[in-house]
């Protein structure tokens, strides 16, 4: 145990240095918020990964992958192939070129002048805000289960402790204290997830030993459709995080803040590859714990108990350390995201406008310590009722991705089409939700609903001069190459 501490201060003391290390270099808002939109291709690959690798996915991905083996690696890996992919190909480029802060200022660029350009904005700011606001409760409380099985610590102290800690750090420097402290949890999760799959292959003696506690069809990637979670689960939850992450602040903001859109893209090119893997070392790791553990009461806790079961006192450190960076990074990344919508589309546009990059620091760290709060009594509180309600949040805030991809690529899709996209689609998912639909006829059967809302909106109205934009401006940047972009906007800055 005295070694784990030892592990976990040192870890600390890594997590100082780097926040006090981007305070000094902080110089403006913009740095605070963006990272100066100067974030590198290594340190915006170690953050997009660190960004989606957390505690929630990964122990509820391990409870998949325990109870029904290989349909987990559908359930938390593979799906990511298609979810990162089209990101990188529909929004990573077009993203950066548009030079935004958050996901409803895109919005304003692209329905710039239109009657209902501020509704889509709001609603928009709302919806993301709500899901980053009790998402981090989620990732507390798979913190908490790696602290009290690791440790051994009583998860209400663990959990204030670990908040307390997570606040003092991303206080400092906004999205590059963010960064930073993402770019250490990479190269430890590099490092610490193969290391959970050697440590299960030995315990379990290896992988054919798998077929005693699976039977032969949760050994085989070809689709099941018989268990509680199937490929049907796998793949609408694959179609909704694809939605999901395109409307992510998270993401968002750090592909905001690439240094160029090239980066951008090679960025999420390579997070698909970490991710997918990375997942699936994970799946592995976790179907060789049932061989160990068959009667586990507890599938969430198979990793925790395979790591302080199986591994010497000094490996069990270095893993305790990687996952609770697994958690921290996460959260802190969230955290930043939600603080940038309140700021940037809150406040500032309501509020406090035109005030200087002090008042914009200050204010941030204030709402980021609110937050932190919040994120507490939820995860002591309510976190069960939490963790069941981010699949559907998931679902609501998908449906803000929907008018921004048709906006996106159909020029005469206008705010109207927008709102009603959003609206339809939400009213749909919350009744099916209520009525307790599957899960496979809530998200993609409300996709197909909006899009069909949004269509039939825009052309109802496309003689209606108020929901007419000028958004010649917006496709010259998106559709244009990088120089091109560059040019666009010296002359609009020269010409302003």
């Amino acid at each position: 145990m005295v070694v784990k501490y030892i592990m976990v201060f040192l870890l600390l003391g890594v997590l100082i240095m780097v926040s006090l290390g981007t305070l000094r270099k902080m110089k403006s808002y913009q740095d605070y918020n963006l990272a100066g939109r100067n974030t590198g291709l290594f340190a915006l690959t170690a953050t997009l990964v660190a960004a989606e690798f957390n505690t929630a996915t990964l122990i509820g991905g391990a409870s998949v992958a325990f109870l029904f083996g290989t349909v987990g690696l559908w359930y938390t890996s593979l799906i990511f192939i298609v979810v990162f992919l089209v990101y990188a190909f529909t929004v990573s480029k077009k993203y950066r070129r548009l030079n935004i802060s958050t996901i409803p200022q895109y919005f304003d660029k692209r329905f710039k002048n239109e009657k209902g350009s501020e509704v889509i904005r709001f609603l928009s700011a709302i919806i993301t805000l709500f899901y980053t606001w009790l998402a981090p409760a989620s990732y507390l409380a798979g913190l908490t289960v790696i602290g009290s099985v690791l440790l051994g610590v009583n998860p209400i102290i663990f959990s204030v402790v670990l908040v307390v800690i997570c606040l003092l750090l991303s206080v400092t420097g906004g999205l590059m204290t963010a960064i930073g402290i993402d770019v250490v949890a990479f190269i430890l999760i590099l490092i610490g997830i193969p290391a959970i799959l050697f440590i299960g292959y030995n315990a379990a003696g290896g992988f054919g030993n798998l077929s005693q506690v699976f039977e032969p069809k949760l050994l085989s990637l070809a689709p099941v459709w018989d268990t509680d979670v199937n490929i049907a689960t796998a793949m609408t939850w694959g179609l909704q995080i694809t939605f999901l992450y395109i409307a992510a602040p998270w993401y968002g903001q750090r592909i905001f803040s690439a240094k160029s859109e090239s980066v951008a893209y090679k960025a999420m090119l390579l997070n698909t590859f970490f991710i997918v893997a990375l997942y699936g070392v994970v799946v592995l790791a976790t179907m060789l714990s049932k061989v160990v553990f068959p009667n586990l009461a507890y599938p969430e806790q198979a990793l925790p108990l395979l790591i302080n079961d199986y591994a010497n006192p000094f490996l069990q450190g270095f893993l305790l350390v990687t996952l609770l960076m697994v958690g921290i990074s996460t959260m802190v990344a969230v955290w930043n995201s939600a603080v940038s919508i309140i700021v940037n589309d809150v406040v500032s546009r309501y509020w406090a406008k035109d005030k200087g990059d002090k008042y914009m620091i200050r204010i941030s760290r204030l709402f980021l310590f609110l937050l932190a709060i919040s994120t507490l009594a939820l995860g002591i509180m309510f976190i069960g009722n939490i963790q069941h309600s981010l699949l559907f949040l998931s679902t609501f805030t998908g449906m803000v991705a929907i008018p921004i991809l048709m906006s996106l690529y159909w020029k005469k899709y206008n705010s109207i089409g927008a709102i009603s996209s959003m609206a339809v689609g939400l009213i749909y998912c919350t009744l099916g939700i209520l009525l307790n639909f599957p899960m496979h006829y809530i998200s993609p059967i409300g996709v197909v609903l909006a899009v069909i809302a949004g269509t039939i909106a825009t052309f109802a109205t496309a003689n209606d001069s108020r929901y007419r934009s000028n958004n010649e401006e917006f496709f010259e940047i998106v559709e244009s190459k990088e120089k091109i972009v560059e040019d666009v906007q010296q002359v609009r800055h020269v010409t302003e």
